[in-house]
């Protein structure tokens, strides 16, 4: 069996947030349990802010190597609710400075005030060098494949309601059913039926399967297991009170 040990970049930003581009993952250093994880759009967003800090992006060069070059459809109010998720991102994680501030008429530029530290934190690696059985690896790789087109297909689906308006609510009401910490956990109507405790409950338990953290300005919003289907869906939303609308939501579904 080899060993070998990698080292990944994590940037410090105003000695509050850590934010790792491997995976989009952004966190509290206070906190560090309580992770964001951003979609691969936001994230290499805000790697193309930090890397040129202090300098003055155009619309056009963001648009261009951000959406453009990985063949994505873009339009201003695209880039606009982007910037507004990182914002609203580094706002949730305690920083109040501007983070990044807007040029008008030009574009947006990282805050040059604002502490930025490169990190290298080294991770041990172990790399088997036995043949997996061949069932075993075609399992991985057709799960693997499924899980690509599923991402792409919630990307494509994220960037289409972004194109359309700067932040988004859904089509009809939802009720609320309790909380899990000091997140409210909802349900759509239909699905009630005087079952407040069950749906508390079986909300909860899918909250804890996905190793969910509840972090301020949250909300989860569940569809319980169907009779027969075995499958059970929930989004655990950003939500902006003030509006009642939501600035991104992330699902899961779980059997």
């Amino acid at each position: 069996m080899n060993h070998y040990s990698v080292k990944i970049m994590i940037y410090k930003i105003s000695d509050t947030v850590r934010f790792k581009p491997a995976d989009g993952a952004i966190w509290s250093i206070d906190s560090p349990e309580q992770v964001i994880n951003l979609t691969i759009t936001n994230c290499n967003l805000l790697c193309m802010l930090l890397n040129n800090k202090g300098a003055i992006l155009s619309r056009e060069n963001i648009l261009e190597d951000i959406w453009d070059k990985q063949g994505l459809r873009s339009s201003n109010n695209t880039l606009n609710q982007y910037i507004s998720i990182l914002r609203r991102t580094f706002s949730l994680l305690g920083i109040d400075e501007e983070v990044i501030k807007t040029i008008p008429k030009v574009g947006f530029c990282f805050n040059e005030a604002i502490s930025v530290e490169k990190e290298y934190s080294p991770v041990s690696s172990e790399i088997a060098t036995r043949e997996s059985a061949p069932k075993e690896r075609t399992q991985y790789y057709f799960y693997g494949v499924m899980m690509s087109i599923l991402t792409l297909c919630i990307l494509a689906l994220i960037a289409y309601v972004l194109s359309q308006n700067k932040k988004f609510s859904l089509e009809t009401s939802t009720t609320g059913v309790g909380q899990y910490d000091a997140c409210e956990i909802r349900v759509l109507p239909q699905y009630t039926r005087g079952q407040s405790r069950y749906l508390l409950e079986a909300s909860t338990d899918l909250i804890k399967r996905n190793n969910i953290k509840c972090l301020p300005g949250k909300e989860f919003i569940s569809k319980p297991e169907s009779r027969g289907s075995g499958r059970a869906f929930l989004a655990e939303c950003v939500v902006d009170k003030k509006g009642n609308e939501y600035f991104f939501c992330k699902g899961y579904y779980t059997k």
